[in-house]
């Protein structure tokens, strides 16, 4: 990881933005790229790495909330990265991290909560189903566009959106690269609700505290219980498989030469 962690770092820009409130036992994980949307390079995967490592260590911690800096989540990969990593062995470099990184999180003892805001889009839908629960902002626009972009799911996120939505579903909406509205989430049980706004993250907070009323060591205890997931480890590493070759290939750059906009 080492290695990984090295090579990731040199692709510049961004930053994840971690912040503890002891009071009520919640975290929140923000993804700051604002003026690219918060797409993710390298370094925010490292640092995104950083900030779910220190979260493994925080014992009274009870929820922990993952949202975007500004007006989304996160539209993906941001292209200068995707641009200088498009060959096999990044991408399997690449993979493998965030794959290890959102599991990482996945199993943290903690409730996760993802806001799905904007632009939420590639990479951006993939985060989003490695949380316990999401909650779509009314703004937004969702979708699994890997297909345009003429690869498959990079981070693992087809394997938990057929664990999310069961096979046919998913299946359909990676094909079809469809832009969910927030009534659409909830229609597909994607979202376990709809926000308002403008206090996004106030909201989330709101909805989030029946749900940590508890004594933490009760909070913990009952998310580790319901987080033991051995055949998820098998689909993550064959959809590994399946990404890499795309990552790079002709079908990408000839997407990335078009500069495809999925929401206007």
């Amino acid at each position: 990881m080492n290695q990984a962690r090295n090579f990731l770092v040199k692709f510049a820009g961004g930053n994840v933005c971690l912040h503890k409130d002891s009071s009520i036992g919640v975290a929140r994980i923000m993804l700051d790229n604002p003026q690219r949307r918060n797409a993710i390079t390298g370094n925010m995967m490292v640092k995104l790495r950083e900030c779910v490592e220190e979260l493994e260590e925080w014992e009274e911690g009870k929820a922990v909330v993952l949202h975007g800096n500004g007006a989304n989540l996160c539209s993906g990969g941001d292209l200068d990265f995707v641009k200088a990593t498009g060959y096999p062995e990044a991408a399997s470099i690449m993979n493998s991290w965030m794959q290890d990184t959102m599991m990482k999180l996945r199993n943290l003892p903690m409730v996760s909560v993802c806001l799905i805001q904007g632009p939420t889009l590639g990479g951006g839908a993939e985060i989003s189903v490695y949380c316990d629960y999401i909650l779509a902002a009314e703004d937004v626009k969702y979708g699994f566009v890997q297909g345009k972009m003429g690869i498959v799911t990079a981070w693992g996120g087809g394997t938990l959106l057929v664990q999310k939505l069961g096979r046919r579903k998913a299946m359909d909406l990676m094909l079809t690269s469809r832009i969910l509205s927030a009534d659409d989430c909830m229609d597909m049980d994607i979202a376990d609700g709809v926000l308002k706004g403008p206090d996004y993250l106030g909201e989330v907070i709101e909805w989030l505290g029946p749900r940590i009323q508890h004594h933490h060591s009760i909070t913990r205890t009952i998310k580790q219980i319901v987080a033991s997931e051995e055949d998820l480890q098998q689909s993550l590493e064959s959809e590994r498989k399946a990404f890499v070759p795309f990552w790079g290939g002709e079908l990408n750059q000839k997407a990335l030469e078009k500069r495809i906009k999925h929401v206007q």
